[in-house]
């Protein structure tokens, strides 16, 4: 390590050096071992449509899966709803109430009243739930669709509402017509939505094939049966006279007078769309991700960032810890060396960042060699600003060393300041554990308890909630 002069002038033995190394191994086995979610975890926004907000950190349990999105007819705002029936409300939406003791029945589709005062919610089992100014004219029994219900449309006057099966059969309430279905094509299984006409003189539905089927005035502008995608589901224009199309991997398909705004592309490769919604006035639409309860979300990473992988920039002390890190964190990448300083530091991580190398994830173990400052700090989080976390370690240093303190300051002031960054304290679980340490004070034995202790430390801080 550098600094080692200042040891021997201490009177403390120098450890013997050891060189780089680099290990790199599956980064989506770190986010694994994490708990992480490697995915948005909010409508993603395109066109005119706004982002509003996701789910606060622990509002969804363990087990909750956003499964569909309704836009407020004002276009300010939308609601979420899970399979397990709460509804999440963002921008202008109002809550209004949540389904509840559904037994193994879940939610598959939300549909909003024609002023946003409420919100009808469909479940497989074809019940319907009204909450707000919503009502069920004529309510159906409640009967066990002969194939699960995968969507619901309602009239233009609030006044009753279709339910689509996977088999293609449609059922009516109130003043929805029946107009015609799917259920005897060839033992249809495929059907993923219906959408309805503006005048509700007609209807359409979707095929997961991305096939599409007219009933009523509804009127044929194209289909994406030719792209092979799967199609997830559909919303139509306001004048009924187009249509998008969206499959799993974030393609959109756009019909008639429906305009393109944008595509899922590399966000649906982590968590494939399950549903979207357009504006009021068709100038934008949200996709929808698969967004769960399990896990802890991080900001997704700047393009070019590798996703799940952890990237441990650090010097001796890391290295001798490398094992222990490799274990806590499979698929880390340790880049560690004996005597490196922080800018040296911050030169491999611009060029890892510079190649496609650098993780999504990056800790940074440096300062043990020498004093660090602000200037240097600053010089390294504008290299990771792209990052979705960077986790500095705190250094143990004897404090015979003139910056034995000045570096963990400098550490703790820079953390504050960027969202994104997180202290793992290792100095102070050290100093309440002088027994890991050999003869200088800062290196201990390899696969000893200090290196088990340590990766455990950076394990935690990398899955630290962020703040809300």
């Amino acid at each position: 390590m550098a600094g080692l002069a200042a040891l021997v002038h201490a009177g403390l033995e120098p450890r013997v050096a050891h060189g780089a190394t680099t290990t790199r191994g599956t980064p989506a086995s770190a986010c694994a071992a994490l708990g992480l979610e490697d995915a948005p975890q909010r409508p993603i926004s395109f066109g005119a449509a706004r982002d509003l907000g996701r789910p606060k950190r622990g509002e969804l349990s363990k087990n909750a899966r956003i499964v569909a999105i309704a836009a407020d007819p004002k276009g300010r705002g939308y609601w979420l709803v899970t399979g397990g029936g709460r509804v999440l409300s963002f921008g202008s939406a109002g809550f209004h109430g949540s389904a509840r003791n559904l037994g193994d029945d879940r939610i598959v589709g939300i549909v909003a009243t024609r002023d946003g005062g409420g919100y009808l919610l469909a479940s497989r089992a074809g019940r319907v739930f009204a909450f707000g100014d919503a009502r069920i004219h004529r309510a159906r029994a409640r009967r066990r669709a002969a194939s699960p219900i995968v969507g619901i449309a309602a009239t233009p006057d609030d006044q009753g509402f279709w339910l689509a099966a996977a088999n293609g059969s449609v059922s009516r309430s109130g003043d929805a017509a029946y107009l015609g279905s799917a259920s005897g094509e060839r033992a249809r299984r495929d059907i993923v939505a219906i959408v309805p006409t503006p005048t509700g003189g007609g209807y359409w539905l979707a095929a997961s094939s991305g096939g599409i089927l007219r009933y009523g005035d509804a009127r044929y502008y194209g289909s994406a049966i030719s792209a092979g995608a799967h199609i997830v589901g559909m919303t139509a224009t306001h004048d009924g006279r187009g249509y998008w199309l969206v499959a799993a991997d974030g393609t959109v398909f756009r019909f008639g007078d429906a305009h393109y705004y944008g595509s899922g592309g590399a966000s649906a490769k982590r968590s494939p769309i399950v549903s979207i919604a357009a504006l009021p006035d068709g100038r934008g639409y949200w996709l929808l991700p698969t967004i769960a309860g399990a896990g802890t979300s991080l900001p997704p990473p700047d393009p070019g960032l590798v996703p799940c992988r952890v990237t441990a920039i650090g010097d001796s002390v890391m290295l001798d810890a490398q094992a222990a890190l490799q274990a806590a964190l499979p698929g880390i990448d340790v880049e560690a060396a004996v005597s490196r300083q922080w800018d040296a530091g911050v030169a491999l991580a611009q060029q890892l960042s510079s190649e496609g190398d650098l993780g999504a994830i990056v800790v940074i173990d440096l300062g043990t060699n020498g004093p660090v400052s602000w200037q240097q700090f600053t010089n390294m989080m504008a290299v990771l600003a792209g990052a979705s976390r960077v986790v500095f370690v705190t250094i143990h240093v004897p404090s015979a060393l003139s910056w034995s303190q000045s570096v963990n300051s400098t550490l703790e002031q820079g953390v504050a300041r960027y969202p994104r960054a997180v202290l793992a304290d290792f100095n102070t679980l050290a100093d309440q554990n002088p027994q890991w340490f050999g003869a200088d004070g800062v290196h201990m034995p390899v696969g000893g308890p200090g290196d088990e202790a340590m990766a455990t430390l950076i394990k935690s801080a990398i899955a630290e909630p962020p703040p809300d």
